[in-house]
């Protein structure tokens, strides 16, 4: 008989304890921080968390439970190996943070007031860890400041907040304290509990506030999953007043998964037509370009789900249909740049559904240069951590000596106070960039005796590999070969200017392009 029934209907038979015994919660944790899973909750950057999340529970003996088994499970330096043997994390990402997950757990005393003795001595033991951990001094008597503590934390605006460690990962809260943090960072929800209406949206209205390189929140729930997506359908109807369906219902993974199937397919075909470059007919770009945007779309939808993780360890299909991404990046942003000036000159072609300035490349692998920029931003002046942290980064991105270079002048400049906090990063990188640029090509010019002004125009209009070098002919006739002689004896005049073309060249590939990208 159970067996004929609806899910929804079926669950309502499930015996509650089922929920609050050591089983479930040890299958929670192991589902929240399985490798790959935490990766894209806690958006992991350059090996260490740059998001944050929350969990839900139904009780406070039920959070305190949560707080002390994921402490047990993550006490050891090697836990990730030890607790996900045969689930490693996927080759391109890395966690490297010693120290995560970073924890707190926090309820109201009165929220519950049996045993409210035994309460308060266990959050005393909560709050001394706590203490200890960030070498605060928090007590009972000031535990409306403790939770505030917690909240900068979890917002990361103020400097001391930003360094790295400071910041809290994870905090475990029941109902009453729920909808008391409001921190940007908060990406994912982790709900151990039922929700319903007003609650229901209070509770994941903590996702959706604006941060860097946040596009969503994401809302992950243990309990009764039938019962659960009726309830996000009534309150987003009833909220959103809406008659039908509403649309802030996301789609389900299988939704998702034939969305992202359908866009690869089109995206395949479009490419296989013909070799795809910025020469290709117009109508043939535009749809390619069309094509990549919405599998990279769909792509990003797809990897907010467990389930996806889940299949790439299964799956050598997926895999193989998630490296098109990766191939095709490249020739996508000759072929998007191509139609950047097309859009200026031709009539009469649809443009309107194609991204030109949206973050729309795939960022398929551990960071990408956005990631330094965030670093930049939030730099607090003499951070040793932070300057270490965009070391590696730098490191990772294979990046020039001559961009890292830069890059430690900028920090140099936050440390002594000759750089404004405040200042839009952007306004400072191309301010220092575009120096660096100048300087290069000052110095070359008084090197082989040429027209700086030349030199710029080249530079200018250059691309990767080009020949001609664009300028190269008003360059050499603006030489002053006896001037480079008198420096130079042993030149010879037939001679000058080929190894100077080719030192132009170089300097161009190796000095001046790696620093011009770091401005697109």
């Amino acid at each position: 008989m159970i067996d004929q029934m609806e899910t929804i209907k079926k669950e309502s038979y499930l015996d509650p304890a089922v929920f609050e015994a050591d089983e479930h919660i040890q299958k929670v944790i192991h589902k929240m921080f399985r490798p790959d899973n935490a990766y894209t909750k806690f958006d992991f950057r350059n090996g260490r968390p740059t998001k944050s999340a929350i969990l839900t529970t139904s009780s406070i003996d039920m959070a305190k439970k949560y707080y002390r088994a994921i402490k047990e499970m993550t006490k050891e330096p090697e836990w990730l190996t030890k607790e996900f043997p045969n689930q490693p994390i996927r080759e391109g990402r890395t966690m490297e943070d010693p120290d995560f997950p970073r924890i707190a757990i926090t309820y109201s005393l009165e929220e519950n007031s049996r045993d409210s003795s035994v309460q308060q001595e266990e959050m005393q033991k909560i709050i001394e860890e706590y203490n200890q951990y960030y070498d605060t001094s928090w007590s009972l008597a000031d535990i409306e400041r403790y939770n505030g503590d917690i909240n900068n934390r979890l917002a990361r605006k103020r400097a001391e907040f930003k360094q790295f460690g400071k910041q809290i990962d994870l905090v475990i809260v029941v109902d009453r304290l729920l909808t008391g943090f409001d921190a940007p960072t908060i990406q994912t929800l982790f709900v151990d509990r039922n929700l319903e209406y007003a609650g229901l949206i209070q509770a994941f209205s903590r996702t959706n506030r604006t941060y860097p390189e946040k596009k969503k929140g994401l809302i992950v729930t243990f309990r009764k999953p039938a019962t659960m997506e009726k309830n996000v359908e009534d309150a987003t109807k009833l909220y959103s007043e809406a008659k039908e369906e509403s649309g802030l219902i996301y789609p389900s993974y299988q939704e998702s998964k034939k969305r992202f199937k359908q866009a690869y397919g089109k995206l395949k075909e479009v490419s296989s037509m013909e070799s795809i470059d910025e020469h290709t007919p117009l109508e043939i770009r535009i749809e390619y370009v069309k094509a990549f945007q919405e599998l990279n779309r769909a792509y990003e939808s797809l990897v907010t789900y467990d389930d996806y993780n889940d299949d790439m360890v299964k799956s050598p299909t997926l895999n193989n249909q998630i490296q098109l991404l990766e191939e095709q990046i490249g020739v996508y942003e000759t072929v998007k740049g191509s139609l950047i000036e097309e859009e200026l000159e031709k009539e009469g072609e649809d443009f309107s559904t194609i991204e030109f300035y949206s973050e729309n490349t795939t960022k398929l692998y551990d960071i990408d240069s956005t990631y330094i920029d965030q670093l930049l931003g939030t730099y607090a002046a003499n951070s040793s951590d932070a300057r270490e942290e965009i070391e590696k980064a730098l490191a990772k991105l294979n990046k020039t000596e001559g961009v890292k270079e830069v890059y430690r002048q900028i920090l140099n400049a936050f440390d002594v106070g000759t750089l404004d906090s405040n200042e839009d990063i952007f306004v400072i990188k191309r301010r220092y960039f575009t120096q660096a640029s100048d300087d290069l090509i000052h110095v070359f010019s008084n090197e082989w005796f040429v027209s700086e002004k030349k030199l710029h125009a080249s530079n200018l209009q250059y691309m990767p590999g080009e020949d001609p070098i664009p300028n190269m002919k008003a360059i050499i006739n603006s030489k002053d070969y006896e001037g480079y002689k008198a420096n130079h004896p042993e030149a010879k005049p037939f001679k000058y200017p080929q190894e100077m073309k080719r030192a132009w060249r170089k300097m161009l590939d190796d000095e001046l392009i790696p620093l011009e990208n770091e401005l697109r």
